[in-house]
């Protein structure tokens, strides 16, 4: 007879336990499409110790008498609209000058410390979490965490949720610091008033429209900026509101938590963007296995990968030059695999999604293939993952980061540049009608206009600019340009002022229309555009024109992956090393541990689950290969029972110090190390062992 390897394992927890009793019910896994097209075991496979990369960031980051170039990471500053004017600050990238920083940055390097054990309350004399507290904005109106201290509400949902996200995980790990009670209940309260101010209603069936951009709490409405919205904020909310409902039991936060969820549920379009959307996942996991809800956790969960959003927003695949990348938060809406890669992003989505399979196990082995991909992708953001011709910044990191452990803000699949025109050069004939070169920024309707002038017999144009190449395999013009008349203007390039020119495009159009075409230029260098009218000698009576409304040259290298940012390009800071997500790196730090067993890592699934009830020490575990492999695990001097709530089943019994179990072929177990010989009992769709829930069983399945 042959059997299962499911029905084995039943068979063996049935002789471990001595009865069906002590059984619950297996959980069916959920595969997830994007993570499905991602390889089982990723190659290269060169994994990271993160929890010291966590260390060696807070050393560096936290360091205030480090000297060098752009250094120390972190001075003291004045924050007028702090509860209290002293805060420390931690720039947003390596070079950015003037005590520029962000709320996210701070808090989030603080949070990454304490979530990878690291005691940020009595570090070198300072107690940088009582610190934390003075980014609380206390101005009238406002009485919220924003990611500037002395911000204002109104502009963007992240921008303005994510600091109070941070602040409450931080309150989880300090919740004695003096003034951070009164701050939690106040983020809760505000945000429960911006929920009725968006239509929150006594009667449950009328849920707020998060369909906003925003929401200003000075004037008590949303605020929509007519470009894009951000309704992920639901997710975010919910996530708030419910950790204010499980500290305090203020029931009106359970009721803003569900009317976060409700909106989701009823959501036909994914509103992912950034990072509020996975917090919306967990918070509907652990809704449906602690408040008996049926939310549809596979659609959040889908959405936080597929990049079905329209701003395109979900999770790399494939390879990206000779690595396996997938894993990584990135934008896909240009190409199947991805192109442009974010470590903040992945960091937080980590946080929210890993404890998510403690309340909902269906997604166990979902959730420990991705992770187990994006824990190896991650790497390359580090200058010692990538050559130094695949990365802006290679030489700064090589002199004052040995350890490596400053990331890059983003990864390209290829390095794209865009550059614009840097002046107007010369105009030969004819003359600027209206505008000014920065009018040629963006489409946006606005223009720079050249107008023909009278020479002899005809009419005639000729504007030169100059524009500054990088250095890169390939460049290409783009142009959005009209005319007037019934003329025709001809757009060339040349490597000096005098030509020869060749010719890239010709607008005839009285309508803004987008040309371009390619730059055969080499090495830096730079190099003048002409635009003229093409038929000179066709005098008439009236003066045609051409019209710019945006230009710019998309300079490529062809080498993938590329390790970079936008902070370098747009002028904000001298290297693309962001420590805005560098921050965050203490969550890979406090979540994943190597096993013996090369590519099996072993997952913490309470680092990152906030104001949780009462646990026993929980991992998640993925094999990725075709074979079962057996796995060390280290319970300690006592007596322990190891239970797998994928399976529902007992996986050994009676054990202590280091033992070993097997996890079959690409398959997860999710293992609850609890005391040896617990009483175990049932509450509804729950498992307890000693009244300690070590099994959420879905309310219903797909």
């Amino acid at each position: 007879m042959t059997f299962t390897a499911s029905f084995r394992r039943v068979l063996v927890a049935l002789l471990l336990c001595g009865s069906a009793a002590d059984l619950h019910a297996a959980a069916p896994q959920i595969a997830i499409s994007r993570i499905e097209q991602m390889p089982n075991m990723p190659s290269p496979y060169q994994m990271r110790d993160w929890a010291k990369v966590a260390r060696d960031y807070d050393a560096f980051a936290f360091d205030l008498d480090k000297q060098g170039e752009h250094l120390p990471l972190i001075k003291w500053s004045q924050a007028p609209g702090a509860s209290t004017n002293r805060v420390f600050a931690i720039n947003s990238f390596v070079g950015w000058g003037n005590h520029a920083y962000e709320t996210i940055t701070c808090l989030g390097a603080v949070n990454g410390a304490a979530v990878a054990g690291i005691d940020k309350s009595r570090q070198d004399g300072q107690n940088w979490v009582r610190l934390c507290a003075n980014y609380f904005n206390a101005t009238p109106g406002i009485d919220l965490y924003l990611n500037n201290p002395n911000g204002r509400t109104g502009n963007s949902f992240w921008y303005e949720l994510f600091p109070n996200i941070l602040f409450y995980r931080l309150f989880h790990h300090y919740p004695g610091t003096p003034g951070m009670a009164g701050q939690f209940t106040t983020v809760a309260d505000r945000w429960f008033e911006a929920c009725v101010g968006m239509g929150g209603h006594t009667d449950p069936r009328v849920v707020p429209n998060f369909r906003h951009t925003s929401f200003d709490f000075r004037s008590g409405r949303p605020v929509d900026n007519g470009r894009w919205y951000e309704d992920g904020s639901a997710g975010a909310i919910a996530w708030l509101e419910y950790m204010a409902y499980v500290r305090t039991g203020e029931a009106k936060y359970l009721s803003a938590a569900r009317w976060g969820l409700d909106y989701l549920e009823a959501a036909q379009r994914s509103p992912y963007y950034e990072i509020l959307l996975p917090h919306g996942a967990v918070i509907a996991a652990r809704m449906n296995a602690e408040k008996g809800t049926d939310y549809d956790v596979r659609k959040l969960v889908n959405w936080c990968f597929d990049g079905s959003n329209p701003r395109g927003w979900g999770t790399s695949i494939g390879k990206w030059g000779e690595h396996d990348f997938s894993g990584v938060s990135c934008s896909i809406n240009k190409t199947r695999e991805g192109t442009y890669a974010f470590a903040m992003n992945t960091f937080n989505k980590a946080n929210s999604l890993v404890p998510l399979v403690r309340y909902d196990p269906r997604f166990a082995r979902a959730i420990g293939k991705w992770m187990l991909n994006a824990a190896n992708s991650m790497r390359l953001f580090y200058s010692n993952g990538l050559p130094p011709d695949q990365q802006t910044d290679y030489a700064w990191a090589a002199n004052h980061d040995p350890d490596s452990c400053l990331a890059y803000e983003g990864i390209r699949r290829v390095q794209s540049m865009i550059g614009r025109l840097d002046s107007n050069f010369l105009t030969r004939f004819g003359r600027v009608k209206q505008g000014k070169l920065k009018h040629t920024e963006f489409t946006d309707e606005r223009y720079q206009t050249f107008e023909e002038v009278r020479v002899g017999d005809g009419d005639r144009l000729e504007h030169i600019w100059k524009v500054m190449l990088p250095e890169a395999d390939s460049h290409n013009l783009n142009m959005v340009a009209k005319v007037s008349g019934r003329e025709a203007f001809a757009v060339s390039y040349a490597s000096r002022p005098e030509g020869p020119f060749t010719q890239v495009c010709v607008f005839d159009s009285r309508e803004s229309k987008g040309r371009g075409g390619k730059l055969t230029v080499k090495g830096s260098r730079p190099i003048y555009l002409k635009v003229t009218d093409a038929d000179q000698d066709a005098g008439n009576d009236a003066l045609d024109s051409f019209s710019v409304d945006d230009a710019w040259i998309v300079s490529t290298i062809n080498k993938s992956p590329f390790a970079t940012g936008d902070a370098k390009a747009n002028g904000w800071a001298r290297t693309n090393l962001g420590l805005y997500g560098s921050s965050f790196v203490g969550i890979f730090g406090g979540i994943i541990r190597t096993t013996n067993v090369k590519g099996i890592l072993q997952l913490n699934c309470l680092a990152t689950d906030y104001f949780h009830a009462k646990a026993y020490p929980t991992y998640l575990y993925y094999n990725p290969f075709e074979t079962e492999k057996e796995v060390v695990i280290d319970v300690g001097p006592r007596s322990s029972d190891l239970y797998d709530a994928a399976s529902g089943s007992f996986l050994k019994k009676n054990v202590d110090a280091r033992v070993a179990f097997t996890i079959p072929a690409d398959t997860a177990i999710l293992l609850t190390v609890a005391p040896t010989g617990g009483k175990i009992t049932r509450h509804g769709t729950r498992m307890l062992i000693n009244g300690i829930v070590v099994d959420y069983m879905p309310v219903s399945n797909p």
